[in-house]
């Protein structure tokens, strides 16, 4: 979600150019609302996964960008022909990591999206992340005391407790949709989070381990609460953004 920003920023200095992109599909899908794709490739699969062990024949393309750690994809895609081959570290060393993905190819930021267009009353709440320490404990008391909440569940999910009704285990073009249409969006550091504040959406993010000042949610309408302990952040505080 954190590329959106240096991806759409190319498409304005390139309006003529059609965009293939490579790495995890259903991520990726999410750039067809702000960018021109021509097709979206699996990192996984062949000719694309060789590039991890050499080049690879018939690369038809006018320019590529990676952000990666290491060199070995862009020094293979350049050794398949490619003539502008631009190789950037993903992760920042000080500052946020859309301002450095967009500091790595010298373009300023664009304006922010706004795709939110309010349907309903509901309030999304996510109760799950990455990993079990950004979790904040609360959300079964919160959700109780938000009459129009639903619950956004996947399998990480499933032994959440809670009486509100769930929208379980949707497809990630499904859950941009349905927080388009909802009130506001309640959750973790979490990718779903990043969707939804970036959407435009009302979004209340939890952070605890993780400083959101360099992997926070950017968007319109994104409020973040950060303390260390998660767990010291109330429930009342919660609703009190509402």
């Amino acid at each position: 979600m954190l590329n959106l920003p240096v991806l759409r920023a190319l498409a304005a200095k390139n309006p003529q150019a059609r965009f293939t992109l490579v790495g995890y599909p259903e991520t990726l899908s999410l750039a067809e609302n702000f960018i021109p794709v021509e097709a979206i490739h699996s990192i996984e699969s062949p000719p694309w996964s060789g590039l991890f062990a050499g080049p690879v024949r018939n690369l038809a393309f006018d320019a590529a960008f990676v952000w990666m750690s290491d060199s070995i994809v862009a020094d293979n895609l350049r050794a398949s022909g490619i003539p502008e081959v631009s190789h950037f570290k993903a992760f920042p060393e000080t500052g946020h990591a859309a301002t450095h993905l967009l500091a790595t190819a010298g373009l300023p930021m664009p304006d922010l999206p706004d795709l939110w267009r309010r349907g309903s009353d509901r309030v999304i709440i996510h109760p799950g992340s990455g990993s079990p320490s950004k979790c904040w404990p609360w959300f079964e008391q919160l959700s109780a005391r938000i009459p129009n909440s639903i619950l956004l569940t996947g399998p990480a999910e499933m032994h959440f407790h809670s009486d509100r009704p769930r929208m379980p285990s949707l497809r990630l073009a499904t859950v941009a949709e349905e927080i388009r249409s909802c009130r506001a969006f309640i959750g973790n550091d979490s990718g779903i989070t990043h969707l939804a504040a970036y959407w435009g959406c009302p979004t209340i993010a939890l952070f605890g381990p993780t400083d959101p000042r360099i992997w926070g949610p950017i968007g319109r309408r994104v409020r973040t609460l950060w303390r260390m302990p998660l767990s010291d952040i109330s429930v009342d505080e919660v609703r009190s953004l509402l």
